[in-house]
């Protein structure tokens, strides 16, 4: 029983090991890296580069420098509050005439992050009315879930509206919608300029558009392509009002939803993997900048205002694995265990096996290492052969529990 209580302490050690020694390791050995800030010019239809290695270097992919004043100029439609107090700002581009107003009204921007997709669902979201009058959205009093059938819950007293319930599940049902949803995508929250609902994936993979305009429902089924389905939705809400939606199918290709024509058009953008990578879209008057960061890596596609590819840009950078502190860890850690994950908003235990065999050599340097503290203890070598086994298996993790728990303790 005390051999039995003495492997549960290793174990317990071993875990809690392998969370802390690694995070300390990169809390001291770790250089963050900064990505590059990579935007198209306007002015020049190319690539504008910033990055940091001491002071802030400003240039362009012919490697010409750029003092700030000078950068700026090349993405006015980025920095134009700032030249507009410099008063540098151009009076046309391409022949079109700068008006504040449009350059607001088509300029928009949107970031996808992995953890995005590993979040908690609600359950339960509020509809709001998108013809109130009013000149801010305000909270409604219930929340919907779509399951047997759209059902609406009175917040403050937890009961069921029937009436709104019926009202909604019969259009519903009138449209072809098949209970329960898979998927409900939306704005929930009133710090939005307008409300327009929600696209909610049906259990048959159709698609729907659901709001409330002036208390009553508004359903409107939207045609799919045969075979194509959607692992992620995200709504926005531009100025521009050209769409609902930025879709992400399960073959990872990027779609728009267009507003009023419902129409589904593939951005051409290749390889996107919303499992590891970061997207970053960024609209303006002439193109959009569509952004995928990968560990180590930028590509970046720019479409102009139909759509259309006009550009692309890669770059990369060593590997945090190829750094001296990653090559060290390889070495030392046989694996790391981690509460949180960049890729998920969890609290959970993350689990990565270090690449590669390298840690074994040290893992076998602590075996001998533990067979001389052994023998110099004048403990029994029979008695430690699943200690040797932990060592072999868990490296530094192991060693370090078998001694802090040493069998003498329990003699």
């Amino acid at each position: 029983m005390k051999k039995i209580s003495r492997y549960i302490l290793v174990f317990i050690t071993i875990l809690a090991f392998a969370v802390a020694i690694p995070k300390l390791y990169w809390l001291a050995f770790e250089k963050p890296i900064q990505a590059p800030l990579v935007m198209y010019s306007c002015i020049d239809d190319g690539f504008m580069i910033q990055y940091y290695d001491q002071e802030f270097i400003r240039t362009d992919t012919k490697g010409n420098i750029y003092t700030r004043d000078e950068f700026e100029l090349k993405l006015p439609l980025f920095y134009i509050r700032q030249l507009l107090i410099n008063g540098t700002m151009p009076d046309t581009i391409k022949g079109v005439a700068m008006d504040v107003h449009e350059i607001s009204r088509t300029k928009s921007s949107y970031r996808y992050r992995p953890l995005y997709k590993n979040a908690p669902d609600p359950g339960l979201y509020p509809l709001f009315e998108s013809e109130s009058g009013r000149a801010n959205l305000e909270m409604p009093l219930d929340y919907f879930r779509i399951k047997e059938r759209m059902e609406f819950v009175i917040a403050s007293s937890n009961k069921v509206d029937e009436r709104k319930t019926q009202m909604f599940t019969t259009v519903l049902n009138n449209r072809g919608f098949v209970f329960p949803s898979k998927m409900i995508a939306g704005l929930p929250t009133t710090r939005k300029t307008i409300d327009e609902g929600y696209i909610v994936i049906d259990d048959a993979d159709q698609m729907f558009h659901v709001k409330m305009v002036e208390g009553e429902p508004y359903v409107k089924k939207v045609d799919v392509p045969e075979g194509l389905k959607f692992k992620r939705i995200e709504c926005v809400d531009f100025k521009d009002r050209k769409y609902y939606s930025y879709l992400i199918s399960d073959a990872n290709e990027l779609y728009i939803l267009t507003q009023d024509d419902y129409e589904l058009i593939k951005w051409p953008v290749e390889d996107f993997n919303p499992e590891i990578e970061e997207l970053r879209i960024y609209g303006d008057l002439f193109n959009y900048t569509i952004t995928l960061k990968g560990p180590n890596y930028l590509n970046i596609t720019v479409l102009d205002d139909k759509y259309n590819k006009v550009d692309q840009y890669y770059d990369s950078w060593t590997a945090l694995s190829e750094t001296k502190a990653g090559k060290a860890a390889a070495f030392i850690f046989p694996a790391e265990i981690r509460m949180t994950d960049a890729n998920s908003s969890f609290v959970n235990f993350y689990f990565e096996r270090t690449k590669g065999f390298l840690w074994l050599i040290l893992n076998v340097l602590l075996m001998a290492i533990h067979y001389t503290i052994i023998r110099k203890n004048g403990f029994k070598l029979k008695r430690n052969l699943i200690d040797f086994t932990v060592i072999l298996i868990t490296g530094i993790y192991g060693f370090l529990a078998v001694n802090f728990f040493q069998n003498k303790f329990f003699d």
